[in-house]
Parts: structure tokens; sequence; C-alpha cells
């Protein structure tokens, strides 16, 4: 009961905090010339980097964007991620699913290459931070740690109110053993293909 308690409580939090960093972006955003808002939803397939197997997640969420040629463009997602992890038992290799659920929250900066009306051409780069909210690991003893943080980098075009963005992401991931109390660090990372829509243009 206390362990659903907490996570509730971690879930309550996380949300509270995304609206806070909405409402902060969106009170910036009044001063701003230039302002997008829009919807995205996005596949992405994601694994660790000393394993093979990557399987596909989702994501959907919120963008904006802020500036002209030079932009600002935070995100707030929600990201579905499976893994497949294959571990050598005895002769044989077993696989075991990870599944984690996460509040995505990068932060990236970006450049317009090509900045026409109904057409723009960009390249994006910065922090990611995904705060794990909840997970379905049947790899016996291990857990991943609350936050996953790294960089994300992409390429993107936007035409009329539509956006097409690839991104690749790689992040630092903890784990720990809760048998043995043995820790270590893995890096993650997905490719990741999303399409928006701007509600705001």
């Amino acid at each position: 009961m206390m362990k659903k308690h907490n996570i509730f409580q971690k879930r309550s939090v996380i949300t509270v905090l995304s609206v806070i960093f909405l409402m902060n972006i969106m009170t910036v955003a009044h001063a701003q010339s230039q302002f997008s808002l829009g919807l995205k939803v996005a596949g992405n397939a994601a694994n660790y980097l000393d394993f093979t197997k990557k399987n596909f997640g989702l994501e959907a969420g919120l963008f904006m964007r802020l500036g002209d040629r030079f932009f600002f463009e935070p995100e707030v997602n929600y990201v579905f991620k499976s893994s497949t992890i294959t571990k050598a038992v005895d002769e044989f290799n077993e696989n075991m699913k990870l599944k984690q659920h996460y509040v995505s929250v990068p932060a990236l900066l970006g450049y317009h290459f090509i900045n026409n009306e109904n057409f723009r051409f960009r390249l994006t780069l910065g922090p990611r931070f995904d705060f794990k909210v909840a997970d379905n690991n049947d790899q016996e003893g291990w857990k991943t740690g609350a936050l996953q943080w790294g960089g994300q980098a992409g390429v993107g075009i936007d035409f009329w109110r539509f956006a097409l963005d690839f991104n690749y992401y790689i992040a630092a991931d903890r784990f720990k053993n809760s048998i043995t109390s043995e820790s270590q660090t893995k890096l993650a990372n997905s490719f990741i293909l999303s399409l928006g829509f701007k509600i705001v243009k």
C-alpha cells in the first residue's frame, strides 16, 4: 500500500512541476514576437548500448518554439519505451523485457537554415531529462533509476502547420540490484520520429 502511495505521490509532483514549467514558458512567450505552440506524436526505437535488440515505443506531448532564425524549443512529453535485455544464463541466452514510462522534458536550441513562411528546415540540439513514472522490469532484482538525463540532437522540417522531426537521444541510466545492492550506469539511446501540428503558428 505504501509503495502505491509513493508512486502516486511521485506522479503528482511530476505533474505539478510540468504544469509550472508550461505556465512559465507561456508567460515568457507573450513577450516574444515569434511563438509557436503545438501537439506532437512520435515513435521511438530504444535500447541500451551494450545490448543489441531495439524495441519500439510511443511518445505524445506538447512543444513550443520561441524565436525566429535562432529559437528555443521546450517540450513536455509522455514517453513509453521498451527494451530487450539479453543475459547469458549457463550456456543459453535469456531475453528479458524492460518497459518504462517517463515524463520527458527536452530543452532544445535550434537554427533555421531555411526560414520561409510555409517551409522551414532546422537543426536542434540540447539537454533532455526523463523522469520515470512507472516501469515493468522482469529482470529479477534490477531496477532502473528515477531519472534518465542526456542530450538530444535532430533535424526537422516545417510545412504549413506540420512539423516533422528526426531525433537521436543518448542518456545515462542508473541500474540498481535490490537483492545484491550492486549498481551500475548504462548508456541508453533512442531514435525518434515525430509529427507535430501547430495550434498557434
